[in-house]
């Protein structure tokens, strides 16, 4: 049997709010070293891409490879019903999950584990021209900001500094984030770069990653896709790659 624990439910919830954004079922593959999921939306514009170590679980218990076909929406609602000190147990064994819920009742949630086919996706090789780090939530602001006026935005980097701009016949705006303005974290800038991306998977991804980890890192090129990466405390990381929207 598969087994792990981890501490605090509503954290995982979190994740699995952040993965579903993306697709509605997958696999998550399960081996000693630890925890993953990769996966592609049904559009193939949006891929993502979550790893957890052993050593981030409590408790982690697994023999060899095995795959856990799940419906994202299933696991959220139960996530939701977690309490603020559950601590969230995935068992898996008898081609069923089984979620439990630790806390004053220790609750329990069966599910048939999907057989979900598919061909394994390749970590992409990318050469990025840009490298940032910032604030989560003031990503997240600048692309309100921005889907007031337009359906995509356009991010430019030169001379250090990043700018996030959204241009439509309602109107235009435009974000600067810069280290001296505390906006950027860090910056680098092999060479000026711009790209445009959809508003509507920026905002579903952001909204939901910027409560898995305060600082996110965002990497492009010129037309290329979007890198960004949310760290999970415990060495875990939860990245998305969004293919670029040709203007």
């Amino acid at each position: 049997m598969v087994k792990f624990t981890f501490p605090d439910a509503r954290e995982w919830r979190y994740i699995i709010e952040s993965l579903a954004t993306i697709v509605d079922e997958a696999n998550f593959v399960a081996t000693p070293e630890g925890l993953s999921l990769r996966a592609l939306d049904p559009g193939r514009i949006a891929m993502v891409d979550l790893y957890m170590p052993a050593g981030l679980f409590e408790e982690y218990s697994v023999e060899a490879e095995t795959k856990i076909g799940v419906v994202l929406d299933d696991v959220d609602k139960v996530l939701k019903r977690a309490k603020s000190d559950d601590k969230l147990v995935f068992e898996v064994g008898g081609g069923r999950l089984t979620i439990v819920l630790q806390g004053r009742a220790e609750r329990r949630f069966k599910f048939p584990l999907l057989d979900i086919a598919g061909q394994e996706l390749p970590t992409p090789r990318l050469n990025f021209a840009v490298a940032a780090k910032m604030l989560s939530d003031t990503f997240r602001d600048a692309l309100k900001d921005a889907s007031l006026v337009s359906e995509s935005v356009k991010l430019k980097a030169e001379d250090e500094s990043l700018y996030l701009s959204a241009k439509s016949d309602k109107g235009e705006i435009e974000s600067k984030f810069t280290i001296e303005s505390g906006s950027l974290l860090e910056i680098d800038v092999r060479e000026p770069a711009e790209a445009s991306y959809g508003i509507d998977f920026l905002e579903k991804i952001v909204s939901k990653a910027y409560r898995v980890s305060d600082i996110m890192a965002l990497k492009f090129a010129t037309n290329m896709p979007l890198e960004m990466t949310f760290d999970i405390a415990g060495g875990g990381t939860l990245k998305y790659l969004l293919a670029p929207r040709m203007e």
